[in-house]
């Protein structure tokens, strides 16, 4: 009663924490999307914040080209307006010029006028431009215009400065009609060199605002994606990269609930056994009961041992010896050694060896190998059965098959039969620890090997290893 509580109460306990959900490794995955998501965020806005920076500084700048190419283009009514820049005599305080006024200077007269800010020359007026210019004479008035805004002069005191100065006024921005325009005032040469005047140039910035707009929209619409984009990539990344981690979490739970299986039957029968034994009255009694108890204690130190074992090998601390190994001599003592053994259980051990196979390796695992090969076997084949091994060497390879005159095994337990703690006949919970194989697979997988496992006919199983032959072995 007491055992069958002890293992019930045991193996809730396990259960209960095998069914606990990982909630720290999805907290980990969400930390991580996140962290992932906020940088690439970060790159997009620095990049969109870069594309939103040169666009406009390209804008600005051809606005900019715009109003002095239009400063510096001639008009056919500039010189009656404002003579004194086409080399004529001043024209008063500026008149009442405006565009149509006047006619062009006659062929072959003073030739063209130098350009504002002295810039050799005016450029003839190609076309319509939606640059409006204004020009004014040395006190300000405003003699002469073209363009959208008409008779408006936007900006007094960039016009006084370059008459002033003598030097272009680059750029300001005007509120005019509820709309903001870039102006650009330039001083007016006459041909002796002194300032008489000055255009001031405009464009509206609305088409400039729509652009700008626009393209803000655009970018705020790609972050949102691109938020989105990111998110949906780094939960599937992030999902991927994790779940080798998940997988070794996964493996180091099912480890520590197998192990807790493993450990608990053999404890709880030596608990029983010590209280049955407490209570028996006789010697002879009490001496059976240590005795069984001493086997399930060395039952406990071998699955102890075999649990380090597996323990160290995960983290890869386990040395394997490099020496040449005499496969041959080691099999045939190994398999004479296990025969005396398997003739107290009425079984017969067949052993085929070829001479002269040498291997490199750890000639202690090589041993425990095919110990754990040669016990499986005897453990499966019934009595009056046959057991064998046979070692070969071919293509550059020592081929070694143990098999079995067993039941063989079930399809659907060969894809497992190599794991920690797997039993292919769940009702033997008494015999092994279900680590031996799991060993085994460590072992050839350390000596660069391979181990299958599969039935032979009429029936039996067959554990088959492949190890790479040493140079200069006879047998290569």
């Amino acid at each position: 009663m007491r055992w069958a509580l002890a293992q019930n109460v045991f193996g809730t306990r396990a259960a209960k924490r095998l069914a606990r959900p990982d909630d720290s490794l999805r907290r980990v995955a969400g930390r991580l999307a996140m962290q992932t998501v906020l940088l690439l965020l970060v790159m997009l806005l620095v990049l969109e914040a870069v594309v939103y920076i040169i666009t406009q500084q390209t804008l600005i700048s051809s606005l900019e080209t715009s109003l002095q190419t239009r400063a510096g283009q001639a008009d056919p009514d500039l010189c009656q307006a404002l003579p004194a820049v086409c080399g004529g005599p001043t024209g008063g305080n500026g008149g009442n010029g405006g565009h149509g006024q006047g006619q062009p200077p006659e062929p072959g007269g003073n030739g063209p006028p130098p350009g504002p800010g002295g810039s050799p020359g005016f450029t003839p007026l190609a076309g319509p431009t939606d640059v409006s210019a204004a020009y004014v004479n040395q006190s300000i008035h405003l003699v002469h215009w073209d363009g959208y805004l008409g008779r408006v002069l936007l900006s007094d005191d960039d016009a006084e400065e370059a008459v002033e100065s003598g030097k272009p006024q680059c750029c300001s921005v005007h509120r005019y009609a509820s709309q903001d325009f870039l102006v650009y005032t330039a001083p007016l040469v006459s041909p002796s060199g002194s300032v008489v005047g000055a255009v001031q140039t405009s464009i509206s910035e609305h088409q400039y605002e729509q652009t700008m707009n626009l393209l803000l929209r655009s970018l705020i619409i790609v972050a949102l994606l691109g938020i989105l984009g990111s998110a949906a990539v780094s939960l599937a990344l992030v999902g991927r990269a994790l779940r080798p981690i998940r997988a070794a979490m996964q493996r180091q739970r099912d480890f520590v609930a197998d192990a807790a299986h493993e450990l608990r039957t053999p404890l709880a029968i030596q608990r029983t056994v010590a209280e049955i034994g407490m209570a028996e009255p006789t010697t002879e009694e009490l001496q059976s009961s240590v005795a069984q108890m001493l086997g399930e204690n060395r039952h406990l130190t071998r699955l102890v041992e075999d649990l380090s074992l597996l323990a160290r090998t995960d983290t890869g601390v386990v040395a394997i010896e490099r020496k040449p190994v005499n496969l041959s001599t080691l099999v045939a003592q190994t398999a004479e050694e296990i025969g005396y053994l398997a003739a107290d259980r009425g079984i017969t051990l067949d052993a085929h060896v070829e001479e002269g196979v040498t291997v490199s390796g750890d000639i202690l695992r090589l041993r425990q190998l095919l110990l754990i090969l040669l016990d499986n076997a005897l453990k499966h084949t019934p009595e009056d059965g046959v057991a064998s091994v046979r070692l070969d060497a071919h293509g550059g390879r020592a081929r070694m098959e143990v098999a079995d005159s067993g039941p063989g095994i079930r399809p659907e337990d060969v894809p497992h039969i190599f794991d920690r703690f797997y039993r292919a006949d769940q009702a033997r919970t008494g015999e092994g620890t279900g680590l031996g194989l799991a060993i085994a697979r460590w072992i050839v997988g350390a000596h660069a090997g391979q181990i299958t496992a599969g039935n032979v006919s009429p029936h039996g199983a067959v554990f088959t290893v492949t190890l790479p032959l040493a140079r200069g072995s006879a047998a290569s």
